[in-house]
Order: C-alpha cells, then structure tokens, then sequence
C-alpha cells in the first residue's frame, strides 16, 4: 500500500500547496479586514508585531526566525501611514514566508531507507538485552534468522485495536489520525506501528524546535512533517496553520496532528483538547463536497501510546508543577535533547519485560459517528446515516459553510475524541504502582495538598503489606472497569498477580531516573522521587472516581 499513498505525490505537489495556502490565507484575512476597522489589516499586523516584538523580548524560544525583532519594529511604527496597497503587500510577504516555513517535504528515498532502518534501530531501543543475549551468527541463514528477530519488535511494543478497519478506510477516504502525547518519541513508534500495520504514511505537525534535533532532524525534514511553532502565537500564523492542514485534507493527504497540543506535562489522560485542527476536518470536508457532492469522506482515529517510562518525564512534570494555574508553558530544552540522556534512557528501558503499547481506536468521521469497515457512518442506535446530512442547510438543503454550526460539531467530535482516550488508554505497571504509593501517602496525610505533600513527603517509607494489598484492590477494580468499557490493562496486568506486578512497577521505577524514584528495604519501599511518582500515579488519576467506588468500601 505505500508506494500507493498520497504522500508519495507531495514533492510534485508542493509548490501548488504551498501557493494554494498562500493565497487562500491572504484573501480570507483580506476579506475580515473588510468587516470593520477591528478587524483592519493594520489591527492584524500590528498584533502579529506585538505578540513577536513581546516574545524575542523576553527571549521566549531563541531560534530560527521569520523575521527579526529589529524587523517586527520597524513595521510596527510604519502601519500608521502605509497606505492600503502597502498593508497588502506586507501581508502577502508574510503569509508567503509563514506557508513556505509550515509546509513539509516528502523523499520516497529516506522513507524506503527509514522504514528498513527504523525497525532495526528500535529494536535496538527495546530489544538490547535480546542482542546481546544472542549468539554472533555463524552463516547466512544465522544471519538471516538473527536479523529477523532484531526487527520483530512485536514482543515489546505491540499493536492493537482497529488496524483492518483502517487499512479498509484508506482505500476509501482519507484518514485523520489523533494520538495521544506524552514524549518527543511519540512520532517514531507511530510512524513504526503504522508502518507494521500496514497503514499508509501520514503527513503531521512537528514542533520546529524538533526540526533542529540532531536525532530527528533528518527524517522530519524528509517524511512529511510539517513545522509548528509553539513560541508563535498570533492569528496570522495560526490561521495559515490551519489552512495548511486543511488544504492537505482536501488533497486527499492522510494526516495526524495531536489534539493535546503538545506533550501532556501531567501524565494524566488528555480530555481537554485543542480544536483549532481539528476543526479543518470539517472544513475541509465541506470543501471537498462542494467541489464534487461524491467526494471521498474523512476519518477520524483515535490512538493512544502507552509507556511505562516516559524519557522526559523530570522535565514534564517539572514544567507542569511550575505551569500548575498560570496557564501553558513550552519546553525548549528537555531529555530528548541530550544524547547521553537519551542513551541512558536507552540502555535502562530495553530491561523490561513488559511491553509498550500502541493502541488505534474506533474510527469515526468528522461529526463523531463510529465507523466500520464497510466505510459507513453509524449513530449510536446502530443506524445507517449520512455524514453528508451534517452540512446541508435546514432551509435549502444545500451543502455550505457554517461557521456556528461547525464549531458545535467540532466540539462534539473533541468530547467523542475524549472519550477514545479514556477507554483505550492501557494502564501499565508503574503507573499503577506509582498511584497506589502516592494514594497511600494522601491518605497518611489528609490535610496536606499535592505541594505540600511534594515538599515533605520525601523519605516516607511504605510497608510491604500496604502496598501490596493496595495494589491487589485498585488492579481488582481495574479488570472491573475494563470489562464495562473502561480503560485497558497491559498484558503484563492481565496476567501477572498483585505481587509480581509490585515488584515489576518497582524495578522499572529504578531503572532509569536518577536518582532513583523508590528505594527497596527489607521493611518496605522508601519514597525518593516524589514527583515522579506523582507523574506516573496521575495516569490513574484521571479515572479515580471510578476507583475509588469500590476501592474506598
């Protein structure tokens, strides 16, 4: 199916693109600025100077730049007198240099060289003990058998969920892929997975600061990723944002952005999500209709990533405890840009047993209907409908725009998209681990607060008995909830009893933060890290209600 995929015609393509995005973003801002003098040119490129000038004042996120602080100035203080004619101009400029910087490549090269080599190269990740464990291959069968086992990576990072769906979808429609974030590594395991399971390769939105990172640089300027710069903030930038990934859909390019935004800095399943994206579905999909009625339909697909060590988590959850009531903060330096780290990170993690998991939920279409197999959209009595139906007006029964009306739409695709999220996250080990602890130490200590608790909670030493009875009752409400649409287990939960299932968390705890989040004594677990058990606990935290039904009685 991959030499068949859209993304293969985007390098004869891009130039149309990029120009497309180009003059659709400027004639739409042309046409606000004819609204009212609010909404002027001048009101938006002074906001654009505003928000730039602010931001390199402060020295938010150094790096490559559209245009200089010197320069967003100078423009400031001439659109008092520029004439109409001259604001065009500057607006044209801008919205070409903004289009050309988001706008990805595409080599059918590096994906034929990265799709053989990443394999390998995550097995390596994952499977190191497996190597070195092996012995030197002693002929070309050896060889071959030793290299097939280096790149079946199934035994650790396994694939589940709604994969044939989806391969029947692609040869129906264009699939929007929606993943859940928690590391800079989310988009090489799915790029893999999708690879494994035999799904076509997908443009998606990358942090710029990524686009510099000796580790993925290469590939993200290859494999069709598009640039997002988070450091700007201003509707110029965003619209021609979401113009571009709508324009993609609209070409048929099958896509995945994060609806969280960026990394999850919590650790806590993502509800509240960002609908700026995804809101192009539907618009895009409402063009494609009004350009030919039997368009092809767009599908949405939920994925979750399941770790049970996350390589940034100092640095997340850090970030989050600072950013905790004064609103989103962005991390410009972390793990995943320090090799040594990332090695360490490497070389600790291959010593699990249990697996990492990569999850693809029910699709649906761009108004949150399930979808099946046979493409159709199904409401949620089992009925057959018709996504179509969503955008024609009530008075005319025509197919059209409307922005109110797309907006309530997009909503209820977010809360469907939400819903995904917390019935196909799978709980892993340490997470449940690092939840009973944490749960333990609230309930030593009612009166104090998270903070608090942080601060002064260090040291604390856990009985053996307490947690593993903890662990025995919150796994047992677990497979309750699991087997009423709950959130998943991972195999090593499903399988393992309460014990086994301790002192795994534990171990995995250990291996690679430093220093160590738990201590093992002979009496119980002294707790080192606080904050990173917190990290890994919150997981479970987003379903405690629900938890503590049965677990509280």
């Amino acid at each position: 199916m991959s030499s068949e995929a859209p993304l293969f015609r985007f390098k004869a393509e891009r130039p149309q693109l990029v120009s497309e995005v180009c003059r659709r973003s400027f004639n739409d801002f042309v046409a606000m600025s004819q609204k009212g003098d609010t909404q002027g040119l001048e009101y938006a490129l002074n906001e654009a100077a505003f928000m730039e000038i602010e931001r390199m004042q402060r020295g938010a996120g150094e790096g490559d730049e559209i245009r200089s602080i010197a320069w967003w100035r100078a423009m400031s203080k001439r659109l008092t007198v520029m004439s109409e004619p001259e604001k065009r101009e500057l607006l044209w400029s801008l919205t070409q240099s903004y289009s050309e910087d988001i706008a990805g490549k595409f080599n059918p090269m590096v994906y034929k060289m990265a799709t053989g080599a990443l394999p390998i190269g995550l097995s390596f990740l994952f499977k190191t003990q497996d190597i070195k464990d092996m012995p030197l291959p002693t002929n070309l069968k050896h060889v071959q058998t030793t290299m097939k086992h280096i790149r079946d990576l199934s035994e650790r990072v396994q694939i589940q969920g709604e994969t044939e769906t989806l391969k029947s979808l692609a040869r129906k429609g264009t699939l929007v892929f929606v993943p859940t974030h928690s590391s800079n590594m989310d988009s090489i395991l799915l790029g893999w997975s999708m690879h494994s399971a035999g799904l076509p390769p997908v443009t998606y939105g990358a942090g710029k600061n990524l686009f510099t990172n000796p580790l993925t640089g290469f590939f993200m300027h290859n494999l069709g990723a598009y640039k997002v710069d988070r450091r700007v903030q201003h509707k110029l930038y965003k619209e021609i944002l979401k113009t571009y990934s709508q324009v993609l859909l609209e070409r048929g390019y099958h896509s995945l952005f994060f609806p969280g935004g960026t990394r999850c800095r919590s650790n806590i399943v993502e509800t509240h999500l960002k609908l700026g994206l995804l809101g192009t579905a539907i618009s895009g999909y409402v063009h494609k209709l009004l350009q030919d009625p039997l368009a092809s339909p767009l599908y949405i697909c939920p994925i979750t990533i399941n770790y049970n060590l996350i390589l940034e988590a100092d640095s997340l959850i850090h970030d989050h405890l600072r950013a905790e009531g004064r609103g989103r903060y962005f991390l410009e330096n972390d793990e995943f840009n320090q090799l040594s780290t990332v090695a360490r990170f490497v070389m600790n993690t291959v010593r699990m047993d249990s697996t990492t998991v990569i999850r693809f939920g029910q699709p649906m279409d761009p108004f949150g209907n399930r979808v099946e197999a046979d493409g159709m959209s199904y409401d949620s009595h089992g009925r057959i409908i018709d996504p179509r139906s969503y955008v024609r007006s009530a008075r005319t029964g025509e197919i059209g725009y409307d922005a109110s009306r797309d907006r309530q739409y997009t909503r209820y695709t977010g809360t469907q998209i939400s819903d995904a999220f917390l019935s196909n996250t799978v709980i892993m080990p340490t997470q449940l681990v690092s939840y009973v602890l944490f749960d333990i130490l609230e309930k030593r200590y009612p009166r104090w607060d998270v903070f608090r608790l942080l601060r002064f909670g260090t040291d604390e030493m856990i009985a053996w008995e307490e947690l593993h009875r903890g662990v025995d009752a919150v796994l047992s409400r677990l497979k309750e909830l699991a087997n009423n649409g709950g959130p998943k287990l991972s195999p090593m939960l499903l399988e393992e009893k309460a014990d086994s299932i301790v002192y795994a968390g534990l171990d995995y705890l250990r291996m690679y933060h430093i220093p160590v989040a738990v201590e093992r004594y002979t009496d119980g677990v002294m707790l080192n890290r606080l904050e990173l058990i917190y990290f890994y606990g919150n997981r479970l935290r987003t379903y405690e209600a629900l938890l503590r039904e049965k677990v509280a009685a």
